[in-house]
């Protein structure tokens, strides 16, 4: 009966040991700045920010969200109407295509507009269609969701207006395809604050939609990058901030800020949060992916495991 037992349970921790195994952030050691990432199969994919390198986008592959390899580049050189300022690639899958939204600056007026890109699937290359927003004096940090069937991307604008108004996240729905606009932009946030809002990510779980967004530094060595949240049960808004912003920060250990990514689901339907940071005394390193994981709370509004700590449960 005892060695019926032994057997049973060298059987059974195989199964159990990949839930209870620890990792450490930052999980991808290298300056991957605004990461995105989309689930394909069983597969982890990410892209991230990579300003003015010849060879653009870099893609990373991951099976477990804490182990990634480097794969490819999205462009192999930087797409005609562009000239430099690659930032913040946003990946979303449409059936067996996958779509990247990026920032660049346009060649011809020198503004950062949101172009698009398509690949037949993750292995085909990216053919670029060109920029698709341009409606604003700054257009960056795309996301895109579907709601009801119809296609919307959002991105930050008014970041360098010259009157100063406020930035707000604006929203317009996009042709089914999601290489083109359509109808009228309109805002879902603005920064009433006038504390920086930009990098969100929004997902609709249970009664609500959830806007996570980035507030404060994010670039120089006294960053204090942090991500808030806002919350409505329309996608259109209102959104109601949370009392308790920012929910993410850096902490007194290894994280000195953090911000920018996406969220994305496990096949079991755990919520994770892929976006980058500095490390304490590290600057030059640059902003490294780390991972934390999403809940919702009680009271509906939603927190993350572990906060900004180092070291996480998986």
């Amino acid at each position: 009966m005892k060695k019926f037992l032994f057997v049973a349970l060298l059987l059974v921790l195989p199964l159990l040991l990949p839930a209870q195994r620890r990792f450490e952030n930052p999980v991808i050691k290298a300056d991957l700045p605004d990461p995105s990432v989309v689930r394909i199969g069983d597969t982890y994919y990410a892209a991230g920010t990579s300003g003015d390198a010849r060879r653009v986008y870099p893609i990373y592959e991951s099976k477990d969200l804490v182990t990634w390899t480097p794969r490819y580049t999205i462009f192999n050189s930087w797409p005609e109407w562009t000239a430099g300022d690659f930032w913040a690639p946003e990946l979303f899958c449409l059936g067996s295509k996958v779509l990247v939204y990026y920032t660049a600056r346009q060649k011809s007026d020198s503004t950062s507009c949101i172009g698009v890109a398509v690949a037949e699937d993750i292995n085909s290359p990216f053919i670029d269609k060109g920029p698709i927003v341009k409606t604003t004096n700054e257009a960056i940090d795309a996301f895109v969701i579907e709601v009801d069937g119809e296609l919307y991307i959002t991105w930050k604008a008014y970041g360098l207006d010259p009157s100063r108004r406020p930035i707000e996240l604006l929203a317009q729905r996009l042709s089914a395809d999601g290489l083109r606009l359509v109808g009228e932009p309109f805002t879902l946030l603005r920064d009433d604050e006038r504390q920086g809002m930009e990098g969100q990510c929004i997902f609709r779980e249970g009664d609500y939609y959830y806007l996570l967004y980035s507030i404060r530094d994010c670039c120089t060595p006294q960053s204090d990058y942090a991500v808030s949240v806002a919350r409505s049960k329309s996608f259109f808004g209102p959104y109601e901030k949370y009392s308790a912003n920012p929910i993410l920060t850096g902490n007194d250990g290894k994280i000195q800020s953090c911000g920018h990514g996406t969220m994305v689901r496990t096949r079991k339907g755990r919520m994770f949060y892929l976006c980058h940071s500095y490390l304490k005394g590290k600057f030059r390193q640059g902003r490294q992916p780390i991972l934390e994981e999403l809940r919702i709370d009680k009271d509906g509004w939603p927190y993350f495991v572990g906060g900004p700590k180092a070291k996480e449960r998986f």
